[in-house]
């Protein structure tokens, strides 16, 4: 008989806990289908809007009770990246009859190799005659990182966003006889003057007792004394008739655009006497 009870204990205890389980599951129910007339009572409440959308190149109508046009296109299964444009924008509110355009922008990485052009120098050698090419010019080579921006598939811009030389160039060394020749190469002289040139000897005709010139060495040709003012002691010179030269001396009556031409002797310094002179300041 007690075992009978037990038994039947037993049995109660379990209808029990099913009807408990069922009724929770039913609460569960009832709760996922109070939420969804909720939100779908307030998308009722939100008017329906017919919008055109264009993206890729094609244009139709969507309805959507989206609220704004960011989440309208999420609606239509348009994924966005992050450099598109949208117009409206997308946290615009949607409204009927309004046009939504979607502009694809892409930015593409080129790289190119171009040329670097040498550079052309020319020297003045007076031991040569006319022109020589003393050292042969080579192009060096680079390369350059473009980035192509494109709009819906259609470049519209370029840039330059950097580069690295991969080859040096070398240079191409010209050598010439006369420095007149120097200024239609693009050569190295700073300028040229016009000047009144006359003659010395370092102990004669206005040399000094020394022999020395201002400078601080010895005298000769080669030596011209010049107007500091005019032309800075220690530049070198071509001067038209003498030669290269040195403004490596100084003189009392050598002001502006005057110059004294220093010879080794007196003969040669009478010889030259007095002229007018052009003048090249080399680099």
């Amino acid at each position: 008989m007690l075992r009978n009870d037990t038994k039947n204990n037993t049995r109660l205890h379990s209808a029990a806990r099913i009807s408990l389980m069922f009724a929770k599951v039913v609460c569960a129910v009832i709760a996922i289908l109070l939420m969804t007339s909720v939100v779908l009572a307030g998308s009722q409440d939100r008017p329906a809007a017919k919008v055109t959308i264009s993206v890729d190149g094609q244009t139709w109508e969507w309805v959507s009770t989206q609220k704004t046009v960011g989440s309208a296109l999420m609606e239509a299964g348009i994924t966005l990246n992050t450099s598109d444009r949208v117009l409206p924008g997308l946290n615009v509110n949607l409204g009927p009859g309004m046009r939504v355009k979607v502009t694809r922008i892409e930015d593409k990485v080129i790289y190119k190799k171009e040329n670097v052009p040498f550079k052309s120098i020319v020297k003045f050698n007076p031991q040569i005659t006319g022109r020589r090419v003393v050292q042969e010019g080579k192009a060096g080579e680079k390369e350059v990182q473009y980035v192509y921006r494109y709009k819906d598939g259609v470049k519209v811009a370029e840039r330059v966003s950097g580069s690295k030389v991969t080859k040096q160039p070398v240079s191409q060394i010209v050598a010439v006889s006369h420095p007149s020749m120097l200024a239609s190469r693009g050569g190295s002289y700073v300028r040229h003057l016009t000047m009144y040139a006359s003659a010395y000897t370092p102990f004669h005709c206005g040399g000094s007792a020394s022999g020395n010139c201002a400078m601080g060495f010895r005298a000769g040709k080669g030596v011209v004394a010049v107007d500091p003012h005019v032309i800075p002691l220690g530049t070198k010179l071509y001067v038209e008739g003498y030669g290269v030269a040195m403004a490596a001396d100084t003189g009392g009556a050598i002001k502006r655009t005057r110059i004294d031409l220093c010879f080794d002797s007196y003969g040669e310094a009478m010889n030259y006497g007095r002229r007018t002179v052009t003048v090249w300041i080399l680099e």
